[in-house]
């Protein structure tokens, strides 16, 4: 038998045992499926099966499997195209180098060719272009927050230096070293005063980050309820959780799927390196 035949019995034993969703397309073990004849054809059978049984997939992309440019943006767009509930199981956040996982099949170095992509396929992959004054605010105030926090807690300071290096830094190579014994004290402190999410929104609220409190607050509210554990899940801007229980799957055929509408298709079109003939005037 194949390695898809024996994939496809293990997605319906999870689904006779009244599991919602799976995290599909050989996650950690890509590069067996990889390094055989059609083996990544299977990956993406794979994930079709799982939805043809009405699970939730997060659909892989995570783990690397090649160095080639070419083989993983190809992989990638055997879910980014045809739809799936989650593309990546985790497109990271951080370069290659900094990722402790075991490296990314996508990650930040990606971002940039990730939007054109979307804009090119006029295809939905759940990123927004922003400009780069917006990243640069962001990522100070979310440093200058944690500085407030650390301040609070009495934890080793982070300087100045640090939240402008953090502000600018591309990896953890760009960031001055710390005193990394003392900040393990400050992770056991956290452990040994049982210190939670819940203080950590008042230390905020208190040094006057109340939006950052706020969203840290609501965060904690989802965990408790836990209305985001229902099957293809997501949490949308407003902090309302969408899904298969309120927005049920209705597709019928082709045509009868996700649109993009007018005003997600002018996020997508404008991306930071577009130019405009009006832009040589």
């Amino acid at each position: 038998k194949s390695m898809l035949y024996l994939e496809v019995r293990c997605v319906m034993m999870a689904k006779g045992a009244g599991v919602q969703g799976l995290q599909n397309g050989s996650i950690s073990c890509i590069g067996v499926p990889a390094s055989v004849p059609s083996g990544i054809r299977a990956v993406l059978a794979e994930n079709l099966a799982t939805t043809l049984f009405d699970l939730e997939v997060a659909s892989g992309n995570d783990q690397t499997f090649s160095h080639s440019e070419i083989r993983r943006s190809a992989k990638m767009l055997c879910q980014m195209l045809p739809g799936t509930d989650f593309i990546f199981s985790g497109f990271s956040a951080v370069p290659n180098s900094d990722d402790m996982f075991a490296g990314s099949n996508m990650d930040s170095s990606d971002l940039d060719d990730y939007l054109i992509i979307q804009r090119d396929m006029m295809v939905d992959g759940g990123l927004k272009p922003v400009d780069e004054a917006s990243v640069i605010e962001i990522r100070y105030e979310a440093a200058k927050a944690l500085q407030a926090v650390f301040e609070e807690f009495g934890f080793p300071a982070i300087t100045d230096e640090e939240v402008e290096a953090a502000t600018y830094a591309n990896s953890s190579d760009d960031m001055p070293n710390r005193n990394v014994v003392e900040d393990l004290k400050a992770a056991e402190q956290i452990l040994r005063d049982g210190i939670t999410g819940f203080d950590v929104a008042l230390a905020l609220a208190k040094r006057g980050y109340v939006k950052t409190a706020e969203r840290i607050f609501n965060m904690l509210k989802q965990r408790v309820a836990g209305d985001y554990l229902h099957t293809s899940a997501i949490i949308n801007k407003d902090n309302i959780v969408i899904s298969a229980v309120n927005d049920e799957n209705d597709y019928t055929g082709p045509g009868t799927g996700y649109r993009l509408s007018e005003e997600r298709w002018e996020e997508i079109k404008n991306i930071r390196q577009a130019i405009s003939p009006k832009d040589f005037n």
